[in-house]
């Protein structure tokens, strides 16, 4: 493959690679698992560090504008992930606030289970067709369609 064509898809497969990890493995992982106190924290903090990568380099100066399109692409993509963290966040702490008031430590637990699921799903939904889109943006790269 071509240089300049893996300078454009780097962007891309780097927010693939973000999104599939830790944003659809570790949380999916900490479900199964029971450890979403853990694993769900640190998928975010792991996709926060990708995120200011690409939030970097959308705003570094590159050897050609093309290039710079491409983060600058993957950088607008970002921010509707970070949408849905705020979302998910937020659920999250509508939850401990919630569960302060049950008296029942048993009921406070199934609480806490049943929101940190209802969280995690704002990012699912969001994530998906944001990893479809660069998916087809690699496919269309390769194919020379789009540079």
């Amino acid at each position: 493959m071509n240089d300049d064509l893996t300078k454009y898809i780097f962007p891309h497969r780097l927010l693939i690679y973000n999104l599939l990890i830790c944003n659809v493995l570790l949380p999916l992982t900490s479900l199964l698992t029971r450890t979403e106190k853990i694993l769900f924290p640190a998928s975010i903090v792991c996709s926060l560090l990708v995120i200011s990568f690409i939030c970097y380099r959308a705003h570094s100066k590159h050897e050609s504008k093309r290039i710079y399109t491409h983060w600058k692409i993957a950088w607008q993509r970002c921010k509707i992930v970070l949408i849905a963290y705020v979302i998910s966040i937020s659920i999250e702490l509508l939850s401990g606030v919630m569960t302060l008031t049950q008296q029942d430590p048993q009921l406070r637990e199934i609480m806490l289970i049943a929101f940190t699921r209802i969280a995690i799903v704002p990012t699912l939904l969001i994530v998906t067709p944001i990893l479809i889109a660069s998916t087809l943006s690699v496919r269309r790269i390769k194919r020379g369609s789009v540079k």
